[in-house]
């Protein structure tokens, strides 16, 4: 007798356990969408610069509709990422992340960077040497943008935005320096 009630109470801890789960899962697949995000460099005039390799560390997005009571921002970890994003556009930006997030706008960004190093491939006004590579200072440790036109993700879909660093006019070599301001442009 008492094995049959052990026995129907686990049976209902599994039934209520696998109706958890199922409903959760439909929850969250039903109110989230994907971001994909893409690092790019639209501007010229760094000269003697062939690469710049940025690491970008995560992404924190605000929601428009955040409450009251709540900050609005989410942070999305991008496990430390490098890529070269010297002279890259938006048609051949430079791939960062699938970013699950909830379905809704969004009207500001943080990108934030953990390192930045350029290689020179020509002496540089006598500060380096032909064929160095510098390691920039940040000035700040991420970038806020607001977003002209609030981003929005679909239940379901993929938005696609790059983020335009402008390295020309965040690299500063002869400080060893790297501002941070970017642009965002949604693509899809």
């Amino acid at each position: 007798m008492k094995s049959k009630k052990l026995m129907s109470v686990i049976v209902a801890i599994i039934i209520i356990a696998v109706i958890a789960g199922g409903s959760y899962y439909a929850y969250h697949y039903e109110t989230t969408g994907t971001m994909k995000v893409s690092a790019a460099d639209t501007s010229t005039g760094l000269t003697g610069v062939m690469d710049v390799n940025v690491t970008f560390s995560s992404i924190a997005l605000h929601s428009v509709n955040a409450s009251s009571n709540s900050t609005g921002w989410t942070n999305y970890s991008l496990h430390d990422k490098t890529v070269n994003i010297l002279n890259l556009n938006a048609s051949n930006a430079a791939f960062l992340s699938n970013l699950s997030v909830h379905a809704g706008s969004y009207n500001m960004m943080k990108i934030y960077i953990k390192s930045v190093t350029v290689y020179i491939n020509s002496s540089l006004q006598g500060i380096y040497s032909l064929n160095s590579t510098v390691s920039l200072h940040l000035a700040h440790n991420f970038a806020t943008i607001v977003l002209v036109h609030p981003v929005t993700v679909s239940a379901h879909s993929t938005t696609s935005i790059v983020t335009d660093l402008a390295l020309a006019n965040n690299i500063h070599l002869s400080t060893k320096t790297f501002n941070i301001s970017a642009t965002v442009d949604v693509v899809s």
